[in-house]
């Protein structure tokens, strides 16, 4: 055989290899209609860091904190005695509105405050959830204490306070601790093995989940799992937790689920955003879900690195990927039908399949071409698979959280079985 008939079939296969591993195309997606300009571009950018303090109002006794992790507060003013303007900036702007706060207030004498939270480049989206035991209970905030105030875009708190600090965020905060003492108890079970894929702009891990089970099986199967890109999104990071917590229990489903399939998740990729109350982004001002053609952020390119060998391996088997995120309703974001998956469809009839299971949830569904540089996107055109952006409504309360976690990952097992024995059987 000449020497150009050999390297011309290399040449065809490096040139898809590249195009489905994250270097230019000649169509460029520059982002969503909700996307501030220039969000594709994801080399680092200058953010601004919040200033870590305690601010005092003596004159009236009162204390507010953003002293701890996955905090959010910039700047605290005195509108009145008693009453507070509590400004929160993003870490970049412009900025998708995923408004983050989370601070403590305490006082001197029981007082009764008024908060109203003020946002730059952004409006008020989260009700809040309120601690009045150090971070050991939560509840939603009624409308006997909040509301919010459409003219100005701000949310208004009114309540009692004491010498115990009260505890108000976003949402319930899960930072790197406790997304650690969550992982270790998974991490007891003999199947799975937690290791570190990379480490984010502050050097805190990128951990990988794999969850690999003996088996007699020539080839297994693999599902990858995303999750905690955004850190405001933690009704969807929740629900990814419950649906592994599902995957890695000891029901015969999941027993069986197993034999057939390992699973490769990264269940908090940015870190950072976490543990210091960004709306968005990562320590380097970039959406990390914008970021998987060119792998310019630490995050996003140890997760490449550790699923990039799945493609070399005669044993394991892509099927299928999810990315849990957080919106304002519980909605898939399947691939276009038209476009050739594998397996075939899958997202729309699991979506079928949870919505007879789970008939009092209004799950939505949008399809999406494949066009736009994100976690699902990636994994469709690097692995061929079939894949979805899993989003939650933003006020789903914990225990239907939990619910659809594990139901939703009790169908996709017995789905996914049938499609295993379908390919191999």
């Amino acid at each position: 055989m000449s020497f150009s008939r050999k390297i011309v079939p290399l040449l065809i296969t490096l040139t898809i290899f590249i195009l489905y591993t994250g270097c230019k195309s000649t169509e460029e997606f520059s982002g969503y209609s909700y996307d501030p300009e220039g969000v594709t571009e994801t080399t680092d950018k200058e953010i601004e860091e919040q200033n870590r303090r305690t601010i005092g109002f003596r004159e009236d006794g009162v204390w507010i904190s953003n002293e701890f992790s996955g905090s959010r507060v910039n700047d605290v003013v005195r509108v009145a005695p008693y009453h507070y303007e509590l400004q929160i900036r993003p870490e970049i702007s412009p900025i998708n509105n995923s408004p983050w706060y989370g601070f403590q207030v305490w006082a001197d004498d029981s007082s009764s405050v008024t908060l109203e939270l003020t946002y730059t480049g952004g409006r008020h989206r989260y009700r809040p959830d309120i601690s009045f035991d150090g971070g050991e209970s939560w509840n939603k905030a009624d409308s006997t204490i909040y509301r919010q105030n459409r003219e100005n875009s701000s949310g208004i708190i009114s309540l009692e306070v004491g010498e115990s600090p009260v505890w108000i965020s976003a949402q319930v905060p899960q930072t790197t601790k406790e997304f650690r003492q969550w992982s270790d108890k998974i991490a007891l079970r003999p199947f799975v093995q937690r290791s570190v894929a990379g480490s984010s702009h502050r050097g805190r891990p990128i951990y990988q989940l794999k969850i690999s089970e003996h088996s007699d099986e020539p080839v297994k199967g693999v599902i990858l799992i995303y999750g905690r890109q955004h850190p405001p999104e933690i009704p969807g990071y929740l629900t990814g937790l419950f649906f592994i917590e599902e995957l890695v229990s000891d029901s015969e489903l999941a027993q069986q689920f197993r034999k057939y399939f390992d699973v490769w998740a990264f269940p908090l990729m940015n870190p950072d955003g976490a543990d210091n109350g960004h709306w968005r982004t990562n320590a380097a001002g970039i959406d990390l879900n914008r970021d998987w053609q060119y792998f310019n952020q630490p995050e996003t390119a140890a997760v490449q690195r550790a699923a990039l060998p799945l493609l070399n391996r005669s044993d394991r088997k892509v099927f299928y990927a999810i990315d849990f995120h957080s919106t304002g309703q519980t909605v898939f974001y399947p691939i276009l039908e038209e476009i050739d998956t594998f397996p075939h469809l899958f997202t729309y009839r699991w979506l079928d399949a949870i919505r007879d299971q789970l008939p009092d949830l209004e799950v939505n569904v949008e399809p999406f071409p494949t066009d736009s540089p994100i976690a699902k996107n990636w994994s469709h055109k690097t692995f061929g698979v079939d894949a979805v952006t899993f989003e939650v409504w933003d006020n789903l309360p914990n225990e239907e959280l939990q619910q659809l976690g594990a139901e939703s990952a009790q169908l996709f097992m017995t789905m996914m079985i049938e499609e295993f024995k379908k390919e191999f059987k």
